[in-house]
């Protein structure tokens, strides 16, 4: 029976070694949240253009093509209620800060907020690299090995640099994600713009919260004198002409109201002819051709 238990607790001894070891390894992994975290904690003073928002502007915006000092604090999936977060925290270090670009995308008024949907285990990446302490994930959820796949793709980044390979960490100086290179675009678009759509649909649950947001968002930019751009970014035909018309109608006018309120600027390319199917990774996303070229047209539009 002692050596029953012996064993037993041997094993449970290098299980949880194993999985500390790995816990500790994920967390020490450089990532787009610890890398965006540490650049502006360096050289938030000298930023004069910040760029929030979810994957839209995170693949979509390229900072090297806006003005000097520009930089890309958006992430997978952000939603206004990090956005705002981010502003807040960020703002009174950022004394050169001039303009801030928001995106506004179909479901970004009607969003399930990011700690309450699907994806709410991307919360934790602001707990543990961004300061933020109000999440409601349980000790289990807030642990990186709790998602296996990310889980293996900074293991295997880890072992990367251990051997002296470059690892990819999915963003580059700027901010600005690196992982869409080329069109995914294929004979079945269709099918696969319709599952988008389908996530995409609207929750009417959040309108109010996403609209204070918002509010917020334009409030804070207005009392410290930085100009607030919101952009909606193009999508594929396929995409634009299968949203619900009226609820987008609702979104841009809310946003036409916030800009008149307090004095900002909408810019929306959701239907922009200048992009085709070569500019796109998919039917909402930009590839690299598409960002270079929406960076520029932005710079145009914006700071010239």
């Amino acid at each position: 029976m002692g050596k029953f238990i012996f064993k037993i607790s041997l094993f449970v001894t290098l299980l949880m070694g194993m999985v500390s070891g790995l816990e500790y390894i994920a967390r020490i992994t450089p990532n787009s949240y610890s890398y965006k975290n540490e650049y502006m904690l360096k050289n938030c003073d000298s930023i004069n253009t910040l760029v929030l928002g979810s994957s839209h502007s995170f693949y979509g915006i390229n900072p090297l093509y806006l003005e000097n000092n520009s930089f890309n604090l958006a992430n997978v999936s952000q939603d206004l209620k990090f956005d705002l977060y981010l502003l807040n925290r960020n703002i009174e270090k950022c004394k050169e800060l001039k303009t801030v670009i928001i995106p506004i995308s179909y479901f970004s008024l009607y969003e399930t907020p990011l700690d309450k949907g699907n994806e709410k285990f991307r919360v934790k990446f602001y707990e543990h690299y961004m300061d933020y302490n109000d999440t409601q994930l349980n000790s289990i959820e807030k642990m990186e090995i709790y998602n296996p796949t990310i889980l293996q793709e900074k293991v295997g980044n880890w072992f990367k640099n251990l051997i002296g390979i470059n690892a990819d960490y999915g963003v580059d100086s700027l901010g600005w994600a690196t992982g869409y290179s080329v069109s995914k675009i294929d004979d079945e678009i269709e099918i696969n713009v319709s599952k988008t759509i389908l996530r995409h649909t609207p929750n009417e649950d959040y309108i109010n919260e996403n609209i204070r947001y918002l509010n917020k968002i334009a409030e804070l930019c207005y009392t410290n004198n930085i100009r607030l751009y919101f952009i909606t970014t193009p999508t594929l035909q396929e995409y634009y002409n299968n949203i619900d018309a009226k609820r987008w109608l609702f979104t841009t006018s809310t946003v036409n109201d916030i800009c008149l309120k307090y004095d900002a600027s909408y810019y929306n390319y959701l239907k922009d002819e200048r992009f085709d199917k070569s500019d796109f990774f998919d039917a909402d996303h930009l590839c690299h051709k598409g960002a270079e070229k929406f960076s520029k047209i932005l710079k145009s539009d914006i700071f010239e």
